[in-house]
This record gives C-alpha cells, sequence and structure tokens, in this order.
C-alpha cells in the first residue's frame, strides 16, 4: 500500500517545490535539523559565515527575538544568495525558521545598480570604446570569472572595427581591433576543436590566440540592432565548450541591451559629425551666395535691409548706409530711434515689425524721411522671413525713393481735394445762404409798412449778408474770418468811423478767429444792432457814444467744452428813449434775430435789453481753436 500522507509530508512537499526550507537549532546540545532543502541550502554556505551568522543569530536581545540574515551560497553551479528568517525561543532554548532562496531578487537589484552606473557612464559623454570596456567589468562583477569583449565590425560610416574587453590578453584585442575583413559569427565561435566549411588565415590565427591563452571556447553573442545586425558582438570565453547557465544568459542580454544603447550613440555622435561637416560645407556656399548677393544689393539704388526680433538692423545695404550717412559698424545692431528717425518714425515701424511677426504676413506703406540727402518720400514693404517651424526668424525690408512719384500724386491729390472742398462748399453755402435770404425776407415782410419800406430794408441786409460772404470767399483753405475785421466792416457801411472821432470805441484783442459757421448769423446780428444805433441809437445824435467790447473765455471759465468770445455792445448817452423801447420802428425783428437766432443756429447766450442812456446787448458764442492759440 502506498504510504499515508500525513500533514507533515504534506507540509514538507509544498516547502520543496517552493525551495523554501525549515531548520531548528537546539542551543544546549548545539544540533541543528531541518528538511531536505535546508540541509542542502544550508550546506552550501561557507563554516566561518554560517558560524558568523549563528553568533548574530544568538546575540539578538531579547525585545527583538525575530531576525532575518542574508548569507552567500552555492548550489555546486553558481553563486546564489539564501536569506535566513526565525525566531530566538529563549524559554525553549531552540532558533527555528527558514531559508529562503533570495538569488532572483539579489541578482535583479544587481542589474538595476549596474545598469545605473552604465547609463550614467553613457550620459557623462564617455566615449563609447570606454563605454562597452566598462561594461565587460559588470559582466565580471554580475558574473564572477566570466571573462568577456566586445567587437565591432568596421563600418560604412566612418568607423574602423575595433575590440573592447576587461582582462582579455591584449594579443586577442589586437585581432579585433585589424581583422582585415569583417568575420561572421562562425569565425568568432570556439567550439573546442574541429573545423568549418570556412577556414581564413585571421579564423586560424584567431584560433591559435584564443587557445595559446587559456581561452578555449568563445560564445558570440551578436548585439540586438535592427538597423545594423550582424555588426557587433558580446565575446563570453568559457574554460570549456557548454551551455550557458540561465544567469549567464539573464548577464548576457543585459550587457547586449545596454551595448546596443552605446552603439546607437555611437552611431548619433558619427551622424552628428556627418551633419557638421555638411553644415559646414553648406555654410561655405551659404557664404558664397551671402557675398554674391551683398554685391548685388549694394549695386541696387533702392534700400535693403534686415530687422531681427528686437526691431534692431542686422544688414544694410550701401544706399541705406549713404541714406543714414553711417558705416555700418555705426548702423548695425542699432533700431529706428538709436539712428535718428524721429518718435514717430521709429514707433511706427516698431508697431508694423511687431504686426508682421503677429501676422505673418508682409505690410507696405509710404513715409517721409529727412536725411543727408534732404527730405524724400520713400515706399517701402517688410516681408516676414519664416523659418522651419513657421515662424517668424527676422523681416526683410525694401525701400524705394518715391520722391518725384509721390510729389506728382499729391499734387493731384491735392487738386482733387480742393476741387471736392470747394464744390461742397459752394454747395452748403448756396444752401446756407438760400436759407438765410428765404428767413430774412420772410422777417422783413412781416414788419414793413410797405413794399418800399420792405425793398429799403431788404437790401440793407442782403448787403450785409453779402459783406459776410465776401470775407468767407477771400479766405485761404485754413484761414479764419477775424472778429474785429468783421465788427469793423459791419460798421464801415453804415457810418465813417473817421467822422465819428471817439464817438466810437472799439476794444478788444485782435484778430479773434471766428468758426466759419458763426460769420453769417454774427454778421446779421451786428448789422441790426448798427443799423438800430444809426437810426435810432448812440450813432443818431450828438453826445451818443457806442462802446464795443470783446474779449476771449477759456472753457473752464465759460463751463462750456470749448473757448468762447463775449462781446458787449453799449449805447450811452441816448436821449428821447421811448418808455417802450420794443416799440421802435423794426426793433422786433432785429431783437427776435439776435435773441432767438443766434441762440438757434450758433449756440449762442444772448442778453439783450435796454438801460436808461441806451441799448445794451451782450453776446457769448464759441469760436474757433485757433483763437486761444494766437491768443496765448
Amino acid at each position: 500500500m502506498p504510504p499515508v500522507l500525513t500533514d507533515a509530508l504534506a507540509i514538507d512537499a509544498i516547502l520543496d517545490d517552493t525551495r523554501v526550507g525549515v531548520w531548528q537549532f537546539d542551543i544546549a546540545t548545539r544540533q541543528l535539523s531541518g528538511s531536505d532543502m535546508a540541509s542542502a541550502q544550508l550546506a552550501g554556505i561557507g563554516t566561518h559565515a554560517l558560524r558568523s551568522a549563528w553568533r548574530r543569530i544568538l546575540r539578538q536581545e531579547r525585545d527583538q527575538p525575530v531576525f532575518e540574515i542574508e548569507l552567500p551560497w552555492t548550489d555546486g553551479i553558481s553563486r546564489r544568495w539564501l536569506m535566513l528568517r526565525g525566531r530566538h525561543d529563549r524559554a525553549l532554548g531552540q532558533v527555528r525558521g527558514m531559508c529562503v532562496d533570495m538569488t532572483r531578487r539579489v541578482r535583479a537589484e544587481q542589474l538595476v545598480r549596474e545598469q545605473a552606473m552604465l547609463l550614467d557612464t553613457l550620459a557623462r559623454g564617455t566615449p563609447p570604446r570606454e563605454c562597452l570596456r566598462v561594461l565587460t567589468e559588470a559582466i565580471e562583477r554580475l558574473k564572477p570569472g566570466l571573462r568577456s569583449a566586445f567587437f565591432v565590425t568596421p563600418g560604412d560610416r566612418q568607423r574602423s572595427g575595433y575590440g573592447s574587453s576587461c582582462n582579455v590578453h591584449p594579443a586577442i584585442t589586437a585581432l579585433l581591433e585589424h581583422p582585415g575583413a569583417a568575420p561572421k559569427s562562425t569565425d568568432l565561435e570556439l567550439p573546442g576543436g574541429g573545423d568549418v566549411a570556412t577556414d581564413t588565415p585571421w579564423r586560424r590565427n584567431w584560433q591559435a590566440a584564443c587557445g595559446q591563452h587559456d581561452m578555449p571556447a568563445c560564445r558570440p553573442i551578436a548585439v540586438p540592432r535592427q538597423a545594423h545586425p550582424e555588426r557587433a558582438w558580446l565575446l563570453l570565453f568559457l574554460s570549456t565548450p557548454r551551455a550557458l547557465t540561465g544567469w549567464e544568459q539573464e548577464v548576457a542580454s543585459f550587457a547586449t541591451r545596454i551595448a546596443a544603447l552605446v552603439l546607437d550613440r555611437e552611431d548619433q555622435q558619427i551622424a552628428l559629425q556627418q551633419a557638421a561637416d555638411a553644415v559646414g560645407n553648406a555654410l561655405h556656399d551659404t557664404e558664397r551666395e551671402r557675398r554674391r548677393l551683398k554685391a548685388f544689393l549694394d549695386s541696387s539704388p533702392d534700400l535693403a535691409y534686415v530687422f531681427n526680433l528686437e526691431h534692431r538692423f542686422t544688414y544694410a545695404n550701401r544706399a541705406l548706409l549713404r541714406m543714414w550717412g553711417k558705416t555700418e559698424e555705426e548702423a548695425l545692431g542699432r533700431n529706428c530711434l538709436e539712428l535718428g528717425y524721429p518718435d514717430w518714425h521709429a514707433a511706427m515701424h516698431s508697431r508694423e515689425i511687431e504686426q508682421v511677426i503677429a501676422t505673418r504676413r508682409p505690410i507696405r506703406g509710404d513715409v517721409p524721411f529727412e536725411g543727408p540727402l534732404g527730405r524724400r518720400m520713400y515706399d517701402y514693404i517688410f516681408v516676414p522671413q519664416l523659418g522651419l517651424d513657421g515662424e517668424v526668424e527676422a523681416i526683410i525690408g525694401t525701400t524705394r525713393d518715391v520722391t518725384e512719384r509721390s510729389e506728382h500724386e499729391e499734387e493731384r491729390a491735392r487738386n482733387e481735394s480742393l476741387l471736392r472742398m470747394l464744390v461742397d462748399e459752394l454747395q452748403h453755402r448756396t444752401r446756407n445762404i438760400m436759407s438765410v435770404v428765404r428767413a430774412m425776407a420772410s422777417r422783413t415782410l412781416a414788419t414793413s409798412r410797405d413794399m418800399a419800406d420792405f425793398a429799403t430794408r431788404f437790401d440793407a441786409r442782403l448787403d450785409a449778408l453779402a459783406r459776410a460772404q465776401s470775407l468767407l470767399s477771400r479766405l485761404g483753405e485754413l484761414d479764419r474770418v477775424q472778429f474785429d475785421a468783421l465788427l469793423r466792416a459791419e460798421l464801415s457801411a453804415h457810418v465813417d468811423p473817421a467822422m465819428h472821432g471817439t464817438q466810437i470805441v472799439l476794444e478788444g484783442p485782435a484778430e479773434v478767429a471766428l468758426r466759419s459757421g458763426t460769420v453769417q448769423p454774427l454778421a446779421m446780428a451786428l448789422h441790426e444792432l448798427a443799423t438800430n444805433a444809426v437810426k435810432y441809437g448812440a450813432l443818431r445824435q450828438q453826445g451818443g457814444r457806442l462802446h464795443v467790447r470783446w474779449n476771449l473765455v477759456d472753457a473752464e471759465a465759460s463751463e462750456a467744452a470749448s473757448p468762447r468770445l463775449r462781446v458787449d455792445w453799449q449805447e450811452h448817452g441816448v436821449r428821447d428813449l421811448p418808455a417802450d423801447p420794443s416799440s421802435i420802428r423794426g426793433g422786433g425783428a432785429g431783437r427776435e434775430l439776435i435773441e432767438r437766432a443766434l441762440p438757434y443756429q450758433i449756440g449762442a447766450k444772448v442778453d439783450y435789453g435796454f438801460a436808461e442812456d441806451g441799448l445794451r446787448c451782450s453776446i457769448l458764442l464759441p469760436v474757433s481753436e485757433q483763437a486761444v492759440a494766437l491768443a496765448s
């Protein structure tokens, strides 16, 4: 009958399958007992290391009875690591525990440490050959006694073949430095005897050197590179022809992966060198083209230049330097403001450059410039220079002197503008005059006794309107009618100032400019005032006196948005005023024109009334900004 499977046997079977052994040490008898797995594992630990571990376990403090110790051991094939875990039971005088094979974890930690060190070596810019030599040192640390070398065949990218090794005889490395022709993996492999179909002098020398220096077996393992297969190998030198152990295969896989990174880095460096050479050649060709282009641009009468993104000139052709009156050393690296451009001109070009950068579109314009060549007009265009990423790298500009063309165009535009302005002004004035005449005829007719009286008074008012138009027609494009001229013209139409002597006093600043729209209404108001003064007021009788004062009132003082002119018309010494001055014939129409028409038509403020000795009229009306400028 088969043996009965007890709980103890089941547990032992499970522990054996997981490579975990259990053991027990009796402190009094100094006897160690354990499972078969534990006995096998503990037997692989050196006597000195095992005794040292027991001493450490027995010295554990009472409050720390649980322990965990890692020890190196061997299973007869390779070096491994064993962890002892257990508990010191002082009451029973026993130490109980288990043995756990930690080899895989320890080896994984070793691989991580070696990989970090090798990648750091590569990152510091160590040459590829030296990196491969450091990698062979790592192989020997991971698998003591395993000698190795790397062989890289000659390539077609400016690279000769070479070998890199550690603890390998120089004679063997020398054969890898100068193989004569790139060998194949069958040439490198040394199975420990036998011939191959292809026999070359290099292979015979390779076999002889390896045998002479106690390396009878060599296993080449290709470095896995998709772009360049069969271009590099890891050579493992063995004492006998045999298959690689699992750990050796893992170490070899790790080493070839790192070697692939190193060789990729080498390819990149070679590619960079080739690119640098190509760039050097391209720069040489570019310089030749630059000189050719510079000669062409310097021979052009147009201005050519380049701005960088900081708005500074990085190139200016000879014509532009001549216009500036500067040398390249004085001009390049400066912006428009530093080169003496007016503030508005420099600011305009700065805005345009920013617009070209933002929109990546050209911009064109005309601008005057005054330099050593005098005042000239220039037509310019700014064009973005785009880089490979599509962003603006610089701004290229060309400028052409278009002074003569601009002068012709300006003259034509000025004539057309003047003609349009004259036509518009004529139409505007005609409409205004017709409106004024219609209103004037209606009011005059309403206050006339008969047609003869209407004709006389209407003709007088037409004359006043004609005098205002005469003053307006004699003005230039930007000129203004002055108040004192309008006042004197209206008084002269009614009286001879020379004959009245001191009877008429005019007091105020000269050349106060009026707005064009106020001239006609104000002229009609002055006409009414002068007519009444001659017929019924101060200029009708001896002893009468007319005093007209005017002065400018600024916007703040008048609480208005624009400067204003104050006109005070005062009559003195008028006798025999009726009890109701408004009953004076015709006075109602003139007063209505002054009190109602002026505020409605020109926004004036009017204070009209009679004192004991004559008429008083105060008019506050807006005037041109020129009035304030001239007065200041």
